[in-house]
């Protein structure tokens, strides 16, 4: 049998039954300049932490939270300080530098001043957190004083997102608010003379009683402060958490819902901000990084809290959604890794594009530097479809989602991406799913310290 090669000229290259007489030990073979900075580089790296504590409890929050408790609380910031020094001690971690953060929950400034300062020191003293690291956390105009906003700025928190949901009154009432608007205005403006730059608030639409005027007019009052970024969310209410709520005025129609999603959209792009995730708007130059580089670049994140999710070692996982058996394994020395499912490299690359898409765009090289693939080639079907539908343009440099259609089924794009054998599976949403893992939550065992410990609550 003979075989045809292109490869004859080379002595060191022999095909079978030719014995090769290089004696391979490296790959690959091509060579190019490196250096030590190279060679150790730190690779970039994020993380999130979940405080599961409110104040007040909202009827539309599906997210695992509690009511504020002294006890619970301090005992679940133990086990939280020790889940940070079990990752900082693994050297798979201290290869990375901490690039960005989040801070979400519940709501984090439910905690007191003292009680952020002592959990933000020992996580970025704990972790390699890069010096101007881009970390933002949850409020709401209930929660943050001036203390608490001027710690979590020495601390170098730079953004932060406060939880506002309508600027009428009867709405705030609707939903269980207390119902001032000037009190939510007061709150950024504290935000503001404090120093915080990127400031961000959340609104809600389809509220009970809401029309398409006080809708707009949420949104101009949010635009005339002069806000950096503006979310708005469908307002959904979980009916095990509302039943004992008096009548209310009804929602609006789902098409009226639609057009205000689109009011919205049109109404903050011609003010000047830009649009992601599909119903989140910033302010050139103040999107946070997390998300948009973290889901685009394929950068490892870090889950602290219950049901806290990361991306890890080729991983995505959560944690134990239970409060009582996260404290237990992280107390045991064990990493509180509930769920996840192992990402092959296939599935990485699909990742990167269900995911790099809810920021609005995904560029073409800095995907084939993360992934040595041509996305515009290996999706090609894909695009030409969503192109087609008016969903997305695609030209030389990558893909853009078109606003306000685009934005509007952001999802619907994402979902394009997924592989045969996730379509139509739902995914985590960091809901407690302790019921449906079929195991009994662990009762809290919390012993009290005496009130002379707490020093310095500022609630």
């Amino acid at each position: 049998m003979s075989i045809t090669t292109t490869t004859t000229s080379m002595p060191f290259w022999k095909e079978y039954p030719e014995r090769d007489s290089e004696w391979v030990r490296q790959y690959p073979t091509k060579h190019v300049p490196v250096n030590e900075e190279e060679v150790f580089a730190r690779k970039p790296m994020g993380v999130y932490v979940h405080i599961p504590f409110c104040n007040r409890l909202c009827f539309s929050c599906p997210y695992i939270k509690h009511q504020t408790d002294r006890d619970l609380t301090r005992t679940y910031l133990d086990a939280l300080k020790t889940e940070i020094t079990n990752y900082a001690g693994r050297p798979y971690i201290q290869d990375h530098v901490i690039t960005l953060g989040y801070i979400g929950g519940g709501t984090p400034t439910a905690l007191t001043a003292p009680q952020l300062d002592d959990l933000l020191g020992h996580l970025f003293g704990s972790l390699n957190v890069e010096e101007g690291a881009d970390f933002s956390i949850e409020t709401t105009p209930v929660d943050i004083t001036e203390r608490k906003a001027t710690v979590l700025l020495e601390r170098g928190i730079r953004r932060i997102s406060l939880g506002v949901q309508t600027f009428v009154p009867e709405e705030l009432k609707n939903i269980g608010r207390p119902n001032d608007p000037e009190m939510l205005k007061e709150s950024i403006r504290l935000l503001r003379r404090c120093g915080f730059e990127n400031i961000n608030i959340d609104l809600m639409h389809g509220i009970n009683g809401q029309t398409m005027e006080s809708w707009e007019h949420s949104l101009d009052v949010a635009i005339d402060l002069g806000v950096t970024c503006i979310s708005f969310y469908t307002y959904m209410e979980f009916a095990q958490v509302s039943t004992k709520r008096r009548k209310l005025p009804p929602v609006p129609e789902k098409a009226v819902v639609d057009d205000m999603f689109l009011f919205a959209a049109e109404k903050l792009s011609k003010s000047g901000f830009l649009g992601y995730y599909g119903d989140c708007f910033a302010k050139p130059g103040y999107q946070p990084k997390y998300g948009e580089t973290s889901w685009s670049e394929d950068i490892p994140i870090i889950p602290l809290g219950p049901t806290a999710t990361g991306h890890l070692r080729d991983h995505w996982y959560f944690n134990e959604p239970d409060i009582g058996r996260y404290i237990q394994t992280v107390t045991e020395g064990r990493l509180p890794i509930s769920m996840g499912k192992h990402i092959t490299k296939p599935e990485a690359i699909r990742r990167s594009m269900v995911l790099g898409v809810k920021a609005g765009r995904v560029n073409r090289d800095r995907f084939r530097r993360i992934h040595g693939v041509d996305f515009m080639e290996m999706f090609r079907a894909e695009i030409d479809d969503l192109t087609e539908k008016g969903l997305i343009t695609a030209d030389e440099d990558g893909i853009e989602v078109t606003g306000p259609k685009g934005w509007y089924y952001l999802d619907n794009i994402s979902k394009a991406f997924y592989s045969p054998e996730y379509r139509r599976y739902p995914q985590h949403l960091g809901a407690d799913i302790s019921n449906f893992i079929s195991r009994q939550p662990i009762p809290l065992q919390i012993t009290s310290r005496p009130r002379s410990e707490e020093t310095g609550c500022d609630h």
